[in-house]
């Protein structure tokens, strides 16, 4: 039994864009059956630090909680009705962290309502903290939604719950009362110098389960002072002292010798919003971060995210972070038109971003660039601008340089939202009716770019460079572990599984110079504008897919595929062994 359930939604497959959806295609159930050698193609998900955060705090305050990262896992609906029914809890949360969980969120709620109807029940959640009273008015089923920072937020609750006294006193909540929903007031916000380390219950399981915990996430700061027109995070409630808060550097380091200690960690997801900070103040705390590793001597390598213009540019700086363990980071470059920089009130110029990629790239460093490459006043020339930055920064060198084929999503709470006066009705997604419907209704906005040959690109670019996409990294993976499987049992015989794999890694390798053909290729049509031109332009692209299919693997990917598995599949593999 636990006082608290802390649950995230299912991932499920709604088809349509979501910002920083998830996708998992290995549950931790089939990742153990897995052949140790081909576990190599597959990341784990990562923990949810967010409702690792709260379970710290839940437990350091003596409650006892179960903490289940649901991202990666199907569990039934009868499954997490039996779940609560065991624990009986008196408090049930669900972290919403992007858009589309919020079609998962409801069902848990009704789960939870059926498995108990008198249990407290809150949301929470980065994408709560801008919809916290649309969510309340929608969702009658949930007691409370949170927003902000949650940690004191819910230890605040069930303090007042396990005491008898009046819960809606917390801080940092919607509420219903009767017809109206109600605050109680901005969060109360963790003091990051006095922190509780988050649970660990991902790496726990792993480690129970046979699975090896070499990665983790913490931060070391929390919040961002810029003020990105695509970005929610300069509107953090609660904030009193600066929007961008930093945790004594040697307490980031204790954590991380406790996960070497305990899990063996050896890689770390640094989830700050902003690793480099507010000018001196950030370089400051990233020079102590990485003087403080140094001096006791761990190893270890870390990916951060930061600004070009955060002052870790710099060749000395980046030397001692990449001493320390950087090993990649994701730079907020969005994109290299002038024109689209200053829409994003980025700060910063072209050849600013210039610079820091090519810095990254001299010096070793993995480069994941921030990148926007449509937005709601996007033009062809723009598109140009983009296209030429691309090459020049070498920013399309990346295992899939098709992820630079995106589109912002204006969601509630960004600049960007404000200033779409007229936004497109919510576009088909499965799964999305009812509530769900009503809240995301609202809570984003679809837009239709001025420009028809701009739409026209991304409705071919989307269409097709998803499927490229797709097969990199959903449907290579598999063939490639059935070549793995082939290689020992084929020996001697007429087949080669060595080749199949040659040809599969030279259409891996590939792909940056076919992203650049398509790229091209595209806005080269569209600079002519046929009246057909979606029609042509997706036609003129898969026909570019197919002769790259044929030049790489001798035929197409479909019908590669196909082979392999008539060669190295299951059934072929068992007749090739009878055969001996």
């Amino acid at each position: 039994m636990s006082d608290v359930v802390l649950l995230t939604p299912r991932e499920i497959a709604t088809g349509a864009l979501s910002l920083n959806n998830q996708n998992v295609t290995v549950t931790d159930e089939e990742y153990v059956r897995l052949d140790p050698a081909l576990r190599i193609f597959y990341e784990k998900v990562r923990e949810n630090l967010g409702l690792a955060c709260i379970t710290g705090y839940l437990r350091n305050a003596g409650h006892s909680v179960t903490s289940l990262n649901l991202h990666g896992r199907t569990p039934s609906d009868e499954a997490i009705i039996e779940l609560i029914r065991r624990e009986r809890p008196r408090f049930v949360g669900i972290s919403i962290m992007y858009d589309l969980h919020i079609i998962d969120a409801i069902r848990l709620i009704r789960c939870a309502r059926t498995a108990d109807p008198d249990v407290f029940i809150a949301i929470g959640g980065a994408f709560c903290t801008y919809n916290a009273k649309l969510i309340a008015e929608q969702v009658p089923e949930a007691d409370c939604v949170t927003f902000g920072e949650g940690e004191l937020t819910v230890v605040g609750i069930m303090d007042r719950l396990t005491a008898g006294t009046d819960w809606r006193e917390t801080p940092g909540l919607f509420y219903r009362d009767g017809d109206r929903v109600r605050s109680s007031g901005m969060p109360v916000l963790p003091d990051l110098g006095n922190l509780v380390w988050p649970a660990r219950d991902v790496l726990e399981y792993h480690r129970a389960a046979g699975i090896a915990t070499p990665v983790a996430s913490t931060f070391t700061s929390r919040g961002c002072h810029a003020k990105c027109t695509f970005c929610y995070a300069p509107r953090q409630p609660g904030v009193v002292d600066g929007f961008w808060r930093m945790r004594p550097p040697g307490d980031v380091v204790d954590e991380i010798e406790y996960l070497q200690r305990e899990f063996g960690t050896r890689f770390i997801w640094f989830n700050d919003d902003n690793f480099g900070g507010a000018f001196g103040d950030g370089f400051a705390h990233a020079v102590e971060f990485a003087e403080t590793v140094l001096s006791r001597g761990l190893k270890f390598q870390f990916h951060c995210e930061f600004r070009v213009d955060s002052g870790l540019i710099d060749h000395e700086a980046l030397d001692l972070l990449h001493r320390a363990g950087l090993s990649s980071a994701l730079l907020g470059i969005e994109s290299g038109s002038p024109g689209m920089l200053r829409r994003f009130k980025k700060g910063t110029t072209v050849a600013y971003n210039l610079d820091a990629a090519r810095m990254f790239k001299r010096k070793g460093l993995g480069l994941d660039p921030g990148w926007i490459m449509i937005e709601p006043k996007t033009t062809i020339d723009e598109l140009w601008e983009n296209l030429e930055f691309i090459v020049a920064a070498r920013i399309h060198e990346a295992d899939n340089p098709f992820f630079l084929i995106n589109r912002a999503i204006a969601l509630r709470g960004t600049e960007m939202y404000d200033k779409i006066e007229d936004p497109l009705p919510l576009a088909d997604i499965e799964g999305l009716e009812g509530d769900a419907y009503e809240i995301l209704r609202t809570a984003r906005r679809d837009y239709r770019v001025p420009d028809p040959r701009v739409e026209a690109l991304w409705g071919a670019w989307s269409e097709v460079g998803e499927e490229i996409s797709d097969r990199k990294e959903n449907v290579l993976p598999f063939i490639a572990q059935k070549i793995a499987l082939g290689a020992r049992r084929l020996r001697g015989t007429e087949h080669n599984p060595r080749a199949f794999l040659s040809r599969l890694r030279a259409w891996r390798n590939g792909l940056p110079e076919l992203f650049l053909a398509f790229m091209n290729h595209g806005l080269v049509l569209a600079e002519t504008d046929p009246p057909d031109l979606v029609t042509r332009l997706t036609a003129d692209l898969r026909e570019l897919v197919a002769d790259y299919d044929a030049e790489h693997l001798g035929e197409s990917f479909e019908a590669f595929g196909e082979r392999v598995e008539r060669i190295c599949g299951a059934e072929a593999l068992v007749a090739a062994g009878a055969g001996r």
